[in-house]
């Protein structure tokens, strides 16, 4: 139809102008701004075939912004440029402008995503050293409470044997106390 028009238009362009604002409608109309790029990419290709002076482009683009907001798309960005711009390079202007948005997001999403990765693994390390020393000071813990009991057992051994109270405490290394103790429990 772009086509058709531009040849039956080529010397009225207010004509011209009429039939594209027409075609931009029937696009809204069919294919939505909001979930699908066809219509943007329909009247990119309307707009380069239907070509207008400054003055009626100026007039389409208008009439494009309003047909976007009854749409929900964002028209505050392209509304702040003042120049004439063919509908294709704003179109990519605004693409390139999502494009560096979507990339800040995924940069702050990839943030999110890192951190709690790290939190992750962290604490994974965390439990896995933890239980290392956890064993180590366990068998440490061990190893003294055996030693403490064959102290105990040798110095029981002593005590019935009826050695010295001094001589059991240099040679095991238990206090004075802990032995009177041992010879009342035997």
């Amino acid at each position: 139809m772009a086509g058709k028009y531009q040849a039956s238009t080529r010397f009225n362009a207010e004509q011209r102008y009429t039939y594209k604002v027409n075609l931009a409608q029937i696009i809204k109309e069919r294919y939505s701004f909001v979930e699908s790029d066809i219509g943007m990419k329909l009247l990119i290709f309307v707009d380069a075939i239907l070509y207008l002076p400054d003055d009626l482009h100026e007039k389409f683009m208008k009439e494009i912004f309003r047909i976007f907001k009854e749409e929900g798309v964002d028209m505050a960005q392209a509304e702040k440029t003042k120049e004439v711009i063919t509908f294709g390079e704003l179109f990519e202007r605004w693409k390139k402008e999502a494009r560096e948005e979507g990339i800040k997001e995924g940069i702050k999403e990839g943030i999110k995503e890192g951190i709690k990765e790290g939190i992750k693994e962290g604490i994974k390390e965390g439990r896995e050293k933890g239980r290392e020393e956890g064993i180590k000071e366990g068998l440490n813990k061990g190893i003294m409470e055996g030693q403490l009991i064959e102290k105990r057992k040798i110095a029981i051994k002593m005590i019935n044997s009826g050695l010295d109270i001094n001589l059991i405490i240099s040679l095991t290394g238990l206090s004075a106390d802990e032995i009177r103790s041992l010879k009342e429990q035997n």
